[in-house]
């Protein structure tokens, strides 16, 4: 049986490749697994599965081979878009996008659940943020992306803007390469123009590049919640 979906994550750092190792011996309960794409600086430091697939990061961008280590705030999380392409470039259309302190809730992780948490051409999480009432903090990026595109997106259409620690994401309209390209180009429009990282993460991103390619935003709490756990290590 092939499932329709699967899991990407990164790591980068020592007690990331230990975290994602955890992620992957998290899903040894379940008969089927959902292959696992990660794309990292160090393939040889994850742990074997059939299920699990690695590539090094500079297959993609050699860039992301310098950080700083240990220092969370200065870490380019936008890094997680090659684990995105490393999975639609292996044919999914279906993809949980997630941090990989992450592991699978055994109570509650099953194929059926995960199937329904998937929106047709959508970005949906448990976690949702709505723009117009954390735009000082939230968003600002996103407006900057607007004039830069000239273009401005009904503010209904930001009122569930998915916090980026774990995604789940469905794109089959043909736009999973141009979602992907977008992203790209506004990571070189954060770089170029010194663009604050506040917050941390991609949230502005993928949603602008979502709905300039009709990829909506929405929250799935009702579909699911908690089939993964993210277990933080606050050495930040």
């Amino acid at each position: 049986m092939n499932l329709e979906y699967s899991l990407a994550t990164f790591c980068y750092g020592e007690r990331y490749y230990r975290q994602s190792n955890r992620l992957i011996e998290s899903f040894d309960f379940l008969e089927i697994k959902p292959d696992i794409f990660i794309v990292t600086d160090s393939p040889e430091s994850i742990v074997k599965r059939d299920f699990v697939k690695t590539k090094h990061i500079n297959d993609y961008n050699s860039k992301y081979t310098k950080y700083i280590k240990d220092n969370y705030y200065m870490f380019d999380f936008s890094v997680k878009r090659f684990s995105l392409l490393f999975a639609f470039e292996s044919g999914y259309d279906k993809v949980i996008l997630t941090d990989t302190d992450i592991v699978a809730n055994p109570t509650l992780f099953n194929h059926v659940t995960i199937d329904k948490t998937f929106y047709e051409n959508c970005i949906t999480g448990q976690v949702t943020y709505n723009f117009n009432e954390h735009g000082e903090t939230l968003g600002k990026r996103f407006s900057y992306y607007e004039k830069k595109y000239n273009v401005c997106f009904d503010r209904s259409l930001l009122t569930e803007m998915v916090e980026d620690c774990i995604q789940f994401i469905s794109i089959n309209n043909g736009n999973k390469i141009n979602f992907i390209n977008v992203w790209d180009k506004l990571i070189e429009i954060k770089d170029k123009d010194n663009l604050l990282n506040v917050p941390a993460g991609n949230i502005d991103e993928m949603c602008f590049s979502g709905l300039l390619n009709n990829i909506q935003n929405k929250n799935s709490s009702q579909s699911s919640v908690n089939t993964l756990l993210a277990k933080h290590e606050k050495w930040y």
